[in-house]
């Protein structure tokens, strides 16, 4: 009972880490206009102070993170995730006037259902090992970066799907921040300065910055909140799966883990990320 209350307390910090995400991706997508060189700071108005609240809410959300990998695993903690999406969906329509079709509402309910149904995976069907692989750890995270180094580079010539390529990486970075974090703190907080996890735990803060740098540089770009940051999500909650299996001995995959991949995946084909209304917007 004791095991089940401590994993109870990952998905609580995840579930706080979640609203809090969402809000300042949402924030940060309404103030990203303050690097416009096309307008006045007068015509940017309060846009400067909502960014900087987004940004701040956004670098202080490692503290829940930092507690939710201490009580679980990478994929319980960010299990929840996807319950996120329902502020930011709301903020985008209300606040930001995105245009959200009904077949992208529909791949976000689908991105909800599926990321949530992980979660109650991770709690009936929790990992009976955590013991790492190093050197598969090691090829596997020099084979991600040098595919997101090539997606990145390759980025203008498939302008169309700026919000698939922006959500994929930044949400498999922030997918593989909360890994090494788990990794370094697997051991406890009295544990952190190990030898042999210190290095993989500070090198989470570096990935995590990553990733909240290539949302901005979406966001920039012209992508919405609404597309871009249900990409991420999905690849935020399928990472830690596959690489988990990939790292960690004795790690399984089961038929309701995959089903809930194929719903997650249903969703993303859903998200309408190659219309052309999108490029147009990119382009003005």
């Amino acid at each position: 009972m004791a095991e089940v209350n401590v994993v109870y307390l990952g998905l609580l910090f995840g579930l706080i880490d979640t609203f809090q995400i969402h809000l300042a991706k949402a924030l940060e997508r309404q103030g990203i206009e303050i690097f416009s060189k096309k307008k006045s700071f007068k015509e940017k108005g309060k846009k400067p102070l909502i960014y900087i609240i987004g940004m701040a809410l956004n670098n202080t959300v490692f503290i829940w993170q930092m507690l939710g990998t201490q009580y679980s695993t990478a994929s319980v903690y960010s299990s929840m995730f996807g319950l996120g999406l329902i502020i930011l969906m709301l903020y985008s329509y209300f606040v930001l006037k995105e245009q959200i079709s009904s077949r992208s509402a529909l791949g976000i309910v689908l991105i909800i259902i599926g990321t949530t149904f992980v979660g109650v995976i991770q709690i009936l069907e929790p990992p009976t090992t955590e013991n790492v692989l190093f050197m598969n750890f090691i090829i596997l995270c020099a084979i991600i970066f040098i595919f997101f180094f090539v997606l990145i580079a390759i980025f203008k010539k498939t302008i169309l799907a700026v919000s698939f390529i922006f959500g994929l990486v930044s949400g498999s970075l922030g997918a593989i921040d909360n890994v090494f974090k788990r990794i370094g703190l697997k051991a406890g907080f009295s544990e952190i300065f190990n030898i042999s996890t210190f290095p993989i735990f500070m090198l989470s803060f570096l990935i995590g910055f990553c990733a909240l740098v290539v949302t901005q540089f979406g966001f920039a770009k012209g992508a919405d909140a609404s597309k871009l940051v249900p990409i991420s999500n999905s690849f935020y909650i399928i990472t830690p799966i596959y690489f988990e299996l990939i790292i960690v001995l004795g790690a399984s995959i089961s038929i309701f883990k995959i089903l809930a991949i194929i719903v997650i995946i249903a969703g993303i084909l859903l998200m309408d990320i190659y219309k052309k209304d999108t490029y147009q917007k990119n382009k003005e």
